[in-house]
């Protein structure tokens, strides 16, 4: 398989995430963490804290990809697994987004609109893999950021009111995105 590292974007997230967050590897299998860019910075105005502002930014990103990604596996893939996975994520992520956006209003917090460079790099070497390359490793990535998804999810504390309900509502579904993607891993190999 071609070599191609996986994401340097580091994942304080969510997936949801995947949403969650992506985090990524670089070749000798160490995390790398990237910092978030925001199109706007208007923090001063928001009404949460860093914790908070920190994992309703890293979802929102984490977000943002898993629609961009399932999109691409939708062109890319042939595998009905994948492609039936990559619909679910679009789905799920889309309304998630829209609930996290609408949190973010409430609370005045300006979500990121852009990805890291890194991310976007990553994200355009994935268009140049081919079919069976691309299902293998965009399945290994979602495997691995639900996981830390879920994760951030499970231990995120502190948080107002409203993104601790989003976290409850949410984490079901992550949770059975992780076993999806687990089980269309394991059917790759």
């Amino acid at each position: 398989m071609k070599s191609i590292s996986i994401f340097k974007y580091g994942i304080h997230l969510l997936v949801l995430t995947i949403l969650a967050a992506c985090m990524n590897t670089d070749k000798s299998g160490k995390v790398q963490d990237l910092p978030l860019k925001k199109s706007h910075d208007l923090t001063d105005m928001s009404k949460v804290d860093g914790d908070g502002a920190n994992f309703m930014d890293t979802a929102a990103v984490a977000g943002m990809m898993e629609v961009d990604l399932a999109r691409l596996a939708l062109e890319k893939s042939t595998n009905a697994k994948v492609k039936k996975f990559a619909s679910q994520m679009i789905a799920d992520y889309t309304k998630t987004n829209q609930e996290l956006k609408a949190i973010a209003l409430k609370l005045e917090h300006l979500l990121p609109t852009d990805y890291p460079a890194d991310v976007m790099d990553h994200m355009n070497e994935m268009k140049n893999l081919n079919q069976k390359e691309f299902d293998i490793h965009y399945m290994d990535m979602m495997v691995y950021d639900h996981e830390k998804t879920i994760d951030l999810f499970k231990t995120s504390s502190s948080l107002k009111q409203e993104v601790k309900d989003f976290i409850k509502q949410t984490l079901p579904i992550l949770e059975k995105h992780y076993q999806m993607a687990k089980e269309i891993q394991t059917s790759l190999k």
